[in-house]
């Protein structure tokens, strides 16, 4: 065999590897695509149960949040207008001997809260529960509005302590009265 016949040889010998060679690329690409498509290509997924109660809990957590803010600010605003009424209504009846036979409890009436009423107004309401009469020496008394929340279970002395802390505010208990001073 003369050199040429080799070199012939040797050629075509390196044709049929890269035919091989393209063959096996061919099935690399298919295999490859098919491995793409399987793993990686976005799919459509049915919910699972654990996705379905998610959302259920979901619905119901924002179910109830609307509920109580629907529950909240309704009280708040008829507490509002309860107050209001409150402010403008008149003045408790004392009791009389008559209703001095029913037990203490009967006769304690309920929290008072007084919103933005004057202090002179709340100085009589106070002194007329305990049996006393309301002593008004400051002027400031008429102009004054306080904030209040008076349970009127409480003794007498301990609601005047509670509103000496206000500023501006100077109560004091003398015999049956009940003075505002200046």
């Amino acid at each position: 065999m003369t050199s040429n016949d080799k070199l012939e040889d040797l050629l075509k010998q390196m044709y049929a590897q890269e035919e091989e060679t393209i063959d096996t690329s061919d099935i690399i690409d298919e295999e490859w695509q098919k491995f793409e498509s399987e793993h990686f290509a976005p799919k459509r997924r049915s919910w699972d149960w654990m996705q379905i109660a998610a959302a259920f809990i979901g619905l119901l957590m924002l179910s109830g949040i609307a509920y109580a803010t629907i529950h909240i600010v309704s009280n708040s605003h008829s507490q509002q207008a309860e107050t209001a009424a409150d402010t403008t209504a008149a003045a408790p009846t004392l009791p009389s001997t008559a209703d001095s036979k029913l037990s203490a409890a009967d006769s304690i009436p309920q929290t008072r809260i007084f919103e933005n009423a004057p202090l002179d107004e709340m100085i009589t309401e106070i002194a007329q529960y305990y049996n006393k009469v309301a002593d008004i020496e400051s002027e400031k008394a008429h102009e004054l509005r306080l904030y209040y929340k008076w349970e009127p279970k409480d003794a007498l002395e301990n609601v005047v302590a509670d509103l000496n802390h206000f500023e501006h505010v100077s109560l004091a208990i003398e015999d049956d009265k009940l003075i505002v001073k200046p």
